[in-house]
């Protein structure tokens, strides 16, 4: 097929022109039917954008720096490719590059409607069920538009446009869960929550990632706070049967990780509360909490190293589980035991998220530990226009952001209440880290991180005077499901195509 930058065709129902412009960096391309491992480590293609259909050979993909969207073909067998083109309504579409649909008006034989296909130079590729309509290739020697403008002036055609895609068009799973309208994170329509209305869309998508999957019950999230509201409705379903384990890292008398505050049974609340018809869901309510309970009053940080510790002993002694830790809390300084135990965490494959810290601090000029260790996902806060909280720390050390104001979860004594801070952005990620390793259990953790910071939304724009200070943006959950089965081979396919 020839190059075609002319983006556009007539809408023969309407009598008016489709016009369409180029989106930069994301583009359509098809390959060989069925095997799309190539696209993994191709140096044109940097990862899966939207989705693919391993069976019609085609993926959206967002396309490497240097690359044009519209010449990616022969690339590591890559056979066509067209740019994600934005109609006149602001909207992403998703074409084909190398086929076309055409609809005969009715009383047209099936006889002469293959005379005006040859004439043209194309052929069949489908034939759709409702009669006299065609889903053909467009010819070597000409362009998609092109083409479908020579059929559009054909007067046996009612009308010719391309063959498009479409991705997560499904409605969203929406939980049952009766305070789930308060959960502005995971769905923002614009609801006030708290008193302040927010902007729809700026939330992690967790919608759309459970129309994939809502998690593994072998993916454990690892809280590592002030311990859990063990009857607590929200929580109870998902907990990690305890056996004689000591959970309490605080008090060597108890080895039950009852909450003795508020905090950790609200974060553990975000990142994987039970789906079900009470109070809240979690962003990964189908995988287990594994609540482990150290004093963040007067603690001792030897203590805490001891739970990063015995997670990775757990990791070891499971090797069929995936273990993330959520970290919701800060030292005063570097400390080696806790360092050391996050650099054993990340060399055994758990991944390990911390809070970037409430100081409204400039990491890079005051570092807060443990969030400035490059080993772990450090978690800025965003509020529901999607602008970094004011409390928020910030920084090159920072690598995502979630939603970090206003965020209503669980709390002792089958209560809910709202939080602010970092604290309520990280389980976002912790409870993403887990779905993603739920969509795919046999990425590495390092890959696992990989994919939740790849699918991030950029959230400069928003942030004037935070640029490359928010990490890779605000996380988005949907894209990350996607993203990582994709990595895994497991590649999103959209509904069957005859």
């Amino acid at each position: 097929m020839l190059d075609d930058q002319d983006y556009w065709y007539p809408d023969k129902l309407t009598g008016r022109p489709v016009r369409l412009r180029a989106k930069p960096g994301e583009a359509v391309v098809t390959v060989a039917a069925g095997d799309l491992d190539q696209l993994t480590g191709n140096a044109a293609v940097r990862s899966l954008s939207r989705g693919a259909n391993l069976r019609r050979g085609f993926a959206a993909v967002f396309v490497a720096p240097g690359r044009a969207a519209a010449d990616l073909s022969g690339a590591d067998g890559i056979a066509n490719s067209i740019p994600v083109l934005v109609d006149g309504d602001g909207l992403d579409r998703y074409f084909l590059p190398d086929e076309l649909t055409v609809q005969f008006r009715d009383g047209v034989s099936e006889t002469a409607a293959q005379d005006v296909i040859t004439s043209l130079g194309s052929r069949v590729l489908v034939r759709q069920r409702t009669p006299g309509y065609y889903t053909l290739a467009v010819p070597d020697s000409q362009a998609l538009f092109a083409t479908i403008r020579a059929f559009a002036e054909r007067p046996e055609v009612a009308f010719a446009e391309p063959s498009e895609a479409g991705f997560d068009d499904a409605l969203a799973h929406v939980p049952t869960d009766p305070d789930f309208g308060l959960l502005w994170g995971m769905r923002n329509t614009g609801q006030t929550v708290n008193g302040v209305a927010g902007t729809a869309g700026i939330d992690i998508g967790a919608t759309v990632a459970w129309d994939v999957l809502r998690g593994d019950p072998d993916v454990i999230v690892t809280v590592i706070d002030t311990g859990a509201d063990l009857d607590h409705p929200d929580l109870a379903a998902n907990l990690l049967p305890r056996g004689n384990e000591d959970w309490d890292f605080a008090d060597a008398a108890d080895p039950s990780p009852d909450d003795t505050d508020v905090h950790g049974t609200h974060v553990a609340g975000t990142a994987a509360g039970a789906e079900n018809t009470s109070g809240v869901v979690g962003v990964a309510p189908r995988c287990r909490i594994m609540p482990l309970r150290i004093d963040l009053t007067a603690g001792m940080n030897q203590n805490r190293a001891d739970a990063i510790n015995y997670v990775v002993a757990q990791a070891g002694a499971f090797p069929d589980r995936r273990y993330v830790i959520n970290c919701s809390w800060r030292t005063s300084g570097d400390h080696a035991g806790i360092r050391t135990a996050i650099q054993n965490a990340a060399a055994n494959d758990v991944v390990v998220v911390f809070a970037a810290g409430n100081a409204n601090t400039n990491t890079d000029v005051t570092p807060q530990y443990p969030g400035v260790y490059p080993e772990v996902i450090s978690v800025a806060a965003l509020d529901q226009d999607g602008v970094r909280a004011t409390f928020s720390n910030f920084g090159s050390t920072v690598d995502v952001a979630a939603p970090g104001v206003n965020i209503w979860s669980s709390m002792p004594d089958d209560t809910h209440g709202f939080l602010d801070g970092t604290s309520m952005a990280s389980p976002h990620v912790a409870g993403l880290a887990a779905l993603v390793w739920s969509a795919a259990p046999e990425l590495s953790g390092a890959e696992v991180r990989a994919v939740v910071e790849d699918a991030c939304d950029n959230v400069d724009a928003l942030n004037p005077g935070f640029a490359g200070q928010l990490g890779r943006g605000r996380i988005n959950a949907g894209r990350a499901v996607e993203l990582a089965q994709f990595m895994a081979g497991y590649v999103p396919s959209l509904p069957a195509m005859s």
